[in-house]
């Protein structure tokens, strides 16, 4: 486990890649992609949001997940893919029934933010 590492730069608009944890500081080896639909731009604040994310957040994600996981990518390309695997039938434990792997990733950019 490893400590929480929040930017204030990256948020859970869809398609964000965001570390799964237990509660503060107890990131591991889970993550999941941000895959939500509905539109969450009008319960934010301007004060609080830049435009630019408002925006993004009008096609889907998780505002309510800024600040306690911590979003280490972003979907560019294929969330057709991961819509599909969101509808795969699961079992109780809401773990997919059919094995999923991921086959390849490719990282586009890498990014340091000013600290």
């Amino acid at each position: 486990k490893f400590e929480d590492e929040f930017s204030p730069e990256l948020y859970n608009i869809r398609g964000a890649l965001s570390m799964a944890n237990a509660g503060p500081n107890t990131n591991g080896s889970q993550f999941f992609i941000n895959q939500n639909q509905t539109d969450s731009s009008s319960k934010l604040s301007e004060s609080k949001y830049p435009a630019q994310i408002i925006k993004a957040y009008k096609k889907g994600g998780n505002p309510s997940l800024d600040g306690d996981y911590t979003v280490f990518g972003q979907v560019i390309d294929g969330m057709d893919i991961v819509d599909k695997i969101a509808e795969s039938e699961t079992d109780e434990n809401n773990k997919p029934k059919n094995e999923i792997k991921i086959q390849k990733i490719e990282v586009i950019k890498d990014y340091n933010f000013k600290k």
